[in-house]
């Protein structure tokens, strides 16, 4: 009996020791200036600012009176004119090679700085799709995409490739010079689907004297197998920061939504590379290809 006792008074008194507290009060969510540009050569630079806030918070709290100063590789000051909804636009009209660095004043908060470098476009040597060539987990018959660039082995190059549709039509048309056959049929193309991206490519790592990816790629419409198909092929050369930007959404998402099949996922967050904020400035400059039929 003195035994029982023992051991149950032990028992008790190694689980007293583990006890731990746990906190259940956290600091509240702490706003940070969010900047986000996307650049594109050619066009001219938008800026987009607003506060972070918590999950799923919507709409964001815009910024109206930020001061945002920017210049290129000669020091030019590139000025900025508010547009309202937390949107600032510049005249200025970015270049291939650009280096632009930016920095954002808000009132009370700390001055935000970013830079990006606009990437030359890179040309499309090949590019073809197979309409049924790739099957999806879910058994689906769905576009395989096959691009190939020359590799610049003494430059880093990140891209991201873009695929658009139209479909095959046959149009018929009255021909009064002929009585015996008074239709014509030539074929229209209707745009079915504009531009979504299918995937990243990078020559990190690769020494070969081209750079060749396929993309199987899901398709967000549904279409008769009747009906024909064809394509473009657009490449958008992108810097550093965007293609890591990019790249960090898919496993955010996964993180965010977890389920039953991706329980053993780590929550991972955006990459940014705003200093003393959050958000994303990159750039790009682009090429496509002819129709794909």
């Amino acid at each position: 009996m003195k035994y029982r006792v023992f051991t149950i008074v032990i028992f008790c008194m190694l689980c007293s020791s583990c006890r731990k507290l746990v906190q259940d009060e956290f600091p509240e969510f702490e706003n940070k200036v969010t900047v986000n540009t996307i650049i594109s050569a050619g066009d001219s630079v938008r800026v987009y600012l607003a506060y972070t806030d918590e999950l799923n918070a919507n709409p964001l709290e815009i910024i109206e009176n930020a001061e945002i100063k920017m210049s290129n590789q000669d020091m030019d000051i590139i000025s900025f004119t508010h547009q309202g909804e937390g949107l600032y636009i510049s005249d200025y009209i970015a270049q291939v090679d650009d280096i632009l660095n930016l920095t954002v004043a808000v009132p009370d908060e700390d001055v935000v700085e970013s830079f990006c470098v606009v990437p030359e476009p890179i040309e499309i040597f090949n590019a073809d799709v197979d309409s049924y060539g790739w099957v999806s987990d879910e058994g689906v018959a769905s576009p395989l995409v096959y691009v190939k660039i020359k590799n610049d082995v003494n430059k880093a190059f990140y891209g991201v490739v873009y695929l658009r549709y139209y479909s095959k039509e046959p149009h018929y048309n009255l021909n009064l010079d002929n009585p015996d056959d008074p239709y014509y049929i030539d074929t229209i193309y209707r745009m079915v689907e504009d531009y979504n991206a299918i995937g990243t490519i990078s020559n990190i790592n690769e020494s070969g004297e081209f750079l060749e990816k396929e993309f199987g790629f899901i398709k967000s419409f549904y279409y008769s197998n009747t009906i024909s198909l064809a394509y473009q092929v657009k490449l958008r050369s992108v810097d550093y920061h965007y293609y890591t930007y990019l790249n960090s959404i898919g496993a955010y998402e996964v993180g965010r939504n977890p389920n039953f099949t991706n329980s053993y996922v780590i929550p991972s967050n955006l990459y940014s590379n705003i200093e003393n904020g959050y958000g994303i400035m990159g750039s790009y400059s682009e090429s496509e290809t002819d129709t794909i039929f």
